[in-house]
Formats: structure tokens, sequence, C-alpha cells
């Protein structure tokens, strides 16, 4: 949030750094007493101190509970879109995911709980990690969708890691119910994690509660917790704590009617000014999620525009593949800044609309059966500013890879060489498309026997739609070569040549403006003589390679 910290806290703050020697510390009964009487206060859940460990955030807790509850090569489920760390926390231990998306119905987002309940009855599957309320669509799940999640995953024997970090922001009208108080089965398979760090603008200090009922999932996530070496909080964290829970809910009150307020006049101004633009209704957190997709532009192109008006929200694609073409606005802020920036967005839309109006919409397509290719002009080693639609005569394969040099990108040439002379047999022929110059493709060609196309500006790319992935766990997620790859253990990653390549950090958004694109993604794509999607398969990840069978039935 961009507002100072309540006056109690810092006081707390100031007199605890005047008159303790500045140490190592343990949580106190003091800090005990603030946090069940908070829990008891606000959520009406009734808690003892015993079920209480700590961690300097509840991102540390979802990893040290996926930890204690799952063992490497388990699977653990996720309703996307969702906060990104939810990927990282599972990766980071070897787990796989499973994802189960929400139902986007008009803006309001739901829970396919049919669709659950199929993932929850998978073998592998052994926990859930659930976000309530949920970040970044600011649903405030109801006691009734509480419980059917709750009894599917008990039913399954499928442990629940439940993030409440939003827990106290709840918007007037709505009503927040701690997953773990909807029925006494759950009580005994969930760990609620909270913390007063979004609450009360407090993530600096690293303080979070984990509330853990059952006592030998508690010891081994206590266990779990030594293992990553951490020892305890810092020592103005308990402090910070005790103030905010027994001193600040008048300053939580009036923050909750300026967030309310904020949210209702963003709905308004694009009511007024983008009516295209679809807001989520907030229900919790200071986060609204907007869908922007009507505004015609790929969510590369408004992540630009957006960047370039000085507008730094986040971006919707790192929640999810779902979340490509949504932003995220941060409402804890003063009012003047929300108009200020509303201000330049107004702006920014207008002038990228001007410039379409002027000089045309730029072509930008997502291929599908039945679509046709259009515009797919290339240079090749042997020839330049080729149109395909003037040399395709039999059904092609186009395979858009990443680079020449890419350990990836060999192993696809190497993949597709090899199935060739089948390809060929059959009438189909190969055309397969890298960001690498003209020069570098020339001293290649002589090894492939079909034809290689130099896009070294990725215009092929942008114009199909061919997108990078949103970050290194876009990238690897679920794949099986980097299941081969890493076998159990994620550490195995750092040594391979894959993370030598993808030279930029998942949590980078700063965008590369030459040389190939790291965290590209590839697609095979299937067009008859007369330029006739046949066959469309992009990647979800690096590895997600399409059924050899299915495609080339739909080639022939």
């Amino acid at each position: 949030m961009e507002f100072y910290t309540a006056p109690p806290i810092k006081e707390a703050i100031k007199k605890l750094a005047d008159t303790a020697i500045l140490g190592y510390t343990n949580a106190t009964e003091e800090y005990y007493d603030a946090v069940c009487g908070w829990m008891q206060r606000r959520h009406d859940f009734n808690i003892k101190k015993d079920w209480i460990i700590n961690t300097p955030g509840v991102v540390d807790a979802l990893a040290v509970l996926v930890d204690a509850v799952t063992k490497p090569g388990d699977s653990v489920i996720i309703l996307t879109p969702v906060y990104y760390p939810f990927d990282i926390a599972v990766i980071a231990k070897s787990r796989r995911i499973i994802y189960s998306k929400l139902i986007n119905n008009n803006g309001k987002y739901e829970i396919d709980f049919a669709d659950l309940a199929k993932k929850a009855a998978l073998k592998e599957a052994k926990a859930l990690l659930f976000c309530n309320p949920h970040n970044p669509v600011g649903r405030v799940w109801t006691k009734e969708e509480l419980l059917k999640v709750a009894n599917i995953c008990c039913n399954n024997n499928v442990f629940i890691i439940d993030d409440e970090i939003h827990h106290d922001l709840i918007m007037p009208g709505y009503e927040h119910t701690v997953m773990a108080t909807v029925n006494e089965r759950v009580k005994n398979n969930i760990a609620v994690c909270t913390a007063p760090s979004k609450t009360f603008n407090l993530a600096g200090l690293q303080c979070s509660n984990i509330i853990i009922p059952n006592a030998k999932i508690r010891l081994k996530a206590t266990a779990c917790s030594l293992l990553n070496m951490q020892m305890g909080l810092n020592i103005f964290a308990y402090t910070a704590c005790i103030a905010a829970y027994n001193e600040c809910e008048e300053w939580l009150d009036e923050l909750i009617t300026v967030v309310n307020g904020n949210a209702e006049y963003i709905e308004n101004f694009m009511s007024e000014n983008f009516p295209e633009i679809k807001i989520s209704k907030l229900e919790g957190t200071y986060l609204l999620w907007l869908d922007m997709r009507e505004l015609g532009m790929t969510h590369r192109e408004l992540k630009i525009m957006l960047e370039n008006a000085g507008l730094y929200l986040d971006n919707g694609e790192v929640f999810g593949t779902e979340g490509r073409g949504f932003q995220r606005i941060n409402l804890a802020c003063a009012r003047v800044t929300l108009e200020n920036a509303m201000e330049r967005f107004r702006h920014a839309v207008c002038a990228e609309k001007a410039k379409w109006s002027k000089d045309g919409k730029p072509y930008h397509k997502t291929l599908k059966i039945g679509d046709k290719l259009e515009g797919f002009v290339y240079d090749s080693p042997k020839k330049l500013n080729v149109n395909l639609k003037n040399v395709i005569q039999k059904n092609t394969l186009i395979v858009f890879s990443r680079y020449y040099e890419c350990e990836i990108c060999q192993k696809t040439l190497a993949l597709v060489k090899a199935a060739y002379p089948a390809l060929k047999l059959m009438g189909i022929d190969v055309k397969f498309v890298m960001q690498s110059d003209v020069k570098t493709l020339k001293q290649a060609e002589n090894k492939y026997p079909f034809e290689l196309i130099a896009d070294p500006k990725a215009v092929l790319y942008d114009r199909y739609n061919i997108f990078e992935a949103d970050g290194l766990a876009g990238m690897v997620a679920g794949d099986k070569l980097f299941e081969k790859m890493i076998g159990k253990d994620i550490k195995k990653l750092l040594d391979s040549d894959m993370l030598a390549n993808l030279a930029v950090s998942p949590l980078d958004s700063s965008e590369k403006t030459e040389g190939p694109r790291q965290m590209q993604l590839s697609a095979f794509i299937g067009v008859n003589r007369n330029m006739q999607i046949i066959y469309a398969h992009y990647f979800r990840t690096v590895a997600d390679f399409p059924n050899i069978k299915e495609m080339i039935k739909a080639l022939k």
C-alpha cells in the first residue's frame, strides 16, 4: 500500500528500539493473545496459541507447507488465475502442478467444482493451494462455496493450504469465512495462512501467523521450516503485530472505506470512458482486476502501452495464461494518484486508437483450424521476401521454435529432422521458423532437408501470437522433458544448459528489444495449399509437444 504505517505501530517499534537489546527473540504470550484475540473478534475463529507457527511471510509458509504435506513427484492443485508465487512454491519443491481453471462468469469468477473434484480424485493430488479472498480476482468465497471445496478435499485426502493473507480486507456488503470454520472435519485438514502484512502495510517486517490445528502436520511444518534454516522472526515483527491487532482496528476500518471508494471511482471511470473494459467487482483485497481484452491489444502490446504512459500495473499474464489481457491495479493509494493514473491511461488508449485510425491496426491472430493464414512473408537462406501463398504446393507443417543456438531449438530441429522422411512420404512439407538471422541459418541449412526461415525480429511470431512464457514457472511447469531433466530434484536445473539459456529472471518485467526472446514458446501450425489452417498447437510450456498421431492425421 502507499499509506503510512498506523501511528500505534510506529510508536511501539520506536519504544522497542529505544529500550530493548536487539538480539534474538521468540514469540511472547502477549503476541499469542493478540493473534488469538484478533482471529476471534474479526473472524469468529476460536484458535489455540499452540496452533500458531511463524514464518517470515505467507509465501515462505506456502513452500514450507508444500514440503510438509507432499513428497517430491506429488501434485498440488492450483485454481488459476492466481498469485504467481503459488506456482513457484510448488516447483521449488520439485512437485507438479495440477491447474483447475476458475470460471469467468461475465467478470464474476466461480470455482469449477466438477473439475476440482475430478482433479482432487487423482491419486497424485495431495494438496490444494487455495486463496481466500482470491488474488487477483477479488472474490470473497461464500461459506457454501468453501464447504464444497472443503468436502471435496477431505473426501480425497487432499490437504488444504489456505492463503488468507487478505482476509481482513473485506469490502462493505461481503462477509469473509475462514475455511477452517465451515465444519469440524476440515479443521484437521487445513493450514490457515495469515499475517498483518497486507492489512497494515507491514510486509517489510516479515511476520506471518500460520494456524495449523492438526498437531502432526504442525510438527512436520515446524521441522521443514527449521530444515529451510528459518529460525524465527526479527525482533520488531512480534511487536508490530501486537500493536496492529490490539490498537489499530479503527485505522483498518477507515482503510476499507478508502479502498472501497477507490474501487467505485475506477468502476465509474471505466464505465464512462471505456465501457468495453470489464471489471470484476471488488469483494476483498485492495487489488482490482480489469479485463482489457476488448481494447483489441495483445497482452504484450497492452504492457508496452501502459509502461510508455508511466503506468506500472500488474500484468495479468503473471497470474497464469488465463490472465492474459487483464491488468491488476492497486487501490491502496490516495485518490489523486488514481486520478492521475486514469488520465494517463485515457490519453494512452486514445493515442493508440488514433494511431490505428491513421496507420491501420496491427494484425495479430491466434490461429485456429479453419482460419486463413494471412501475410506469411519470410526470408530464408535461399530467398528473401517470399510470400508463402505463392510457393506452397502441399500441406505444410510450420514449426515456430526459438533460436538456432538454443539447446531446446536444437532438440526440436533433431526431432523434426527424424520425422521428416515419414512426413515427406505422406506428402507433407516442413518449414522451420527461428529467431535467428539469415547469415546464421545459411551456415546450418545443409544439415536439414526442410526450409529454415529467419525471423530475427519475431515479426511472424507477433503476427500469429506465438507468445513468450510469462515466467520461468510457465516455461517448465508440468513438462515431461523438464521432469526427466531434473528427476525429483529441482536443484539439478541450476546446472543445466537450459537455465543458462534462460538468462532472465522469472520475475523480471523488463522487455528485451533486441536479440532472441529467452522465454519464447513454440507452436506447430498446419496449413493446406489454400492457406487454410488445418492444425494448430500452441505450446503452453517449453516442451508441450503435440500429440504426433493427432498432428499427422490432421496434416494428411
